[in-house]
């Protein structure tokens, strides 16, 4: 684990202790937890690393869904004027581009990253006027078009409202989303997924784990099926590019914003760029 990655996660404990507004006694039980857990697990893989934080977490905030509240504003917020984002798709010169930026976009609604911008609407239509830092999007639209079948592996509540439209602008009759399959931080699960109605673009399934990414050693049977079958395979964010990175596959293409100096140097990008690349 690197220091930024460990900061990181014990920024995440001092805002849940803040959010919840934890006692004295609940605060430093909560804290001793994490930190023990920090440094004797400082060889684990992030994810895996934010997985058993939050797990901790919930135990002893005693809530199931930490985030609850941050995941349906979001929703909301995005939700609202998706109209308005459908024209822009719509009206623009090349919409399966228009609609995969947007998408690429969202990502930055990501409490785990500690990446959310205060003015989310404001920053979106400043990302709008830059270019992908890697762009193999042109190798995106040909995959899909040959594809019999597509994996959308979900990352973010607010950003699913994005996919949604990727989703609906791709128009492809077998596409399979996949979600976490219990609340972490503001990952998307099977609610939030039907909250912004992608189900109607898609068939929603779970990966059968809790961890803030896609770790292929620790998902259902459902899933290994559907990523091993898939024609293509659209995995979302830094988490899911974390668990993913090493897999060799051609028709794997991650979308998703560096939103920390770990995920820019793994991609080779600045922090903040945007990226969809296909798997080499």
């Amino acid at each position: 684990m690197r220091k930024e990655c460990y900061y990181c996660h014990s920024k995440t404990r001092d805002q849940l202790i803040a959010k919840f507004q934890l006692s004295d006694s609940v605060a430093e039980d909560f804290s001793f937890l994490v930190d023990n857990f920090l440094q004797h697990n400082w060889h684990l893989s992030n994810p895996l690393i934010a997985t058993h934080l939050h797990r901790i977490a919930k135990e002893q905030i005693e809530v199931d869904d930490l985030y609850e509240s941050e995941k349906k504003n979001a929703n909301d917020l995005i939700l609202k004027n998706y109209q308005h984002w459908k024209q822009i798709v719509k009206n623009s010169e090349n919409p399966f581009y228009t609609a995969a930026k947007l998408a690429v976009i969202g990502n930055i609604i990501d409490y785990g990253a500690h990446a959310v911008p205060d003015q989310i609407e404001s920053f979106i239509e400043e990302q709008r006027t830059k270019k992908l830092a890697i762009d193999d999007t042109s190798e995106l639209f040909d995959a899909i078009q040959k594809a019999k079948s597509i994996l959308y592996i979900g990352d973010n509540a607010g950003e699913i409202v994005f996919d949604k439209l990727f989703i609906e602008t791709i128009g492809h009759p077998n596409v399979k989303f996949a979600v976490r399959n219990e609340p972490i931080i503001n990952d998307v699960t099977i609610k939030e997924a039907h909250t912004v109605g992608i189900n109607n673009f898609c068939h929603i399934i779970t990966n059968g784990n809790d961890a803030p990414s896609t770790l292929l050693e620790l998902c259902s049977q459902e899933f290994i099926n559907a990523f091993e079958n898939a024609d293509v395979i659209i995995s979302k964010g830094q988490g899911n590019f974390e668990g993913l990175f090493d897999v060799k596959k051609k028709n794997l293409f991650f979308l998703l914003m560096a939103k920390c100096n770990s995920m820019a140097e793994m991609l080779g990008v600045q922090k903040g760029d945007m990226v969809i690349k296909q798997q080499n």
